[in-house]
């Protein structure tokens, strides 16, 4: 976890294109400062990130949604509808449509999984309006299945929407293996 906050940190600071303080500086942060609350610390203004263009803080933007184990079966060229909500804070994510609203201009991280039937060739992929962003592409065996994540960094404008379609194959929905995650790294001003 901490690698991949300073991963988002980093794009944030890459972003911002000048840095006040040199980079040493800004990774001396002490370990148990960043175990505390990493996803309320990638979102806390930090002094060192000089360009007035990018603002990490504020206006919370998160979510986390699974596909519940007793839903009806997904099918190929569908909308993956995620109907457990288990976190969904500014309300961007509609559990009608398993769709993400882009509330804020910005750069978000988004992660969703796959987990297909035996021996099915299967595609995954996530949208935004419209054009396919990143996929998961599974050629299994039919007598293995495997969970695969796939973790996405994009630079959204307002209104813009971000879902995860079944384009081929069919998926296991099991104890949360279906799901599909957000949130706000840096808000654009």
């Amino acid at each position: 976890m901490r690698n991949l906050l300073y991963l988002i940190l980093f794009y944030c600071i890459y972003q911002s294109s000048t840095l006040d303080n040199d980079l040493e500086n800004f990774l001396k942060t002490p370990d148990e400062e960043m175990d505390v609350k990493p996803l309320h610390q990638a979102q806390m203004p930090n002094p060192k990130m000089g360009n007035d263009n990018i603002q990490c803080g504020g206006n919370n933007v998160m979510f986390d949604v699974e596909r519940s184990s007793l839903n009806h079966p997904i099918v190929s060229n569908m909308t993956i509808i995620y109907d457990k909500v288990n976190l969904n804070i500014a309300g961007a994510y509609n559990k009608d449509t398993g769709k993400f609203k882009c509330p804020f201009a910005g750069t978000y991280f988004f992660s969703f999984s796959s987990l297909p039937r035996r021996g099915v060739v299967t595609d995954v992929a996530l949208m935004k309006n419209n054009k396919l962003v990143s996929e998961i592409h599974s050629v299994l065996p039919s007598n293995s299945s495997q969970l695969a994540v796939q973790n996405v960094i994009l630079e959204l404008h307002a209104c813009d929407s971000v879902w995860v379609l079944l384009e081929r194959g069919t998926l296991w929905s099991w104890a949360g293996s279906i799901s599909f995650k957000g949130f706000l790294i840096c808000r654009s001003v």
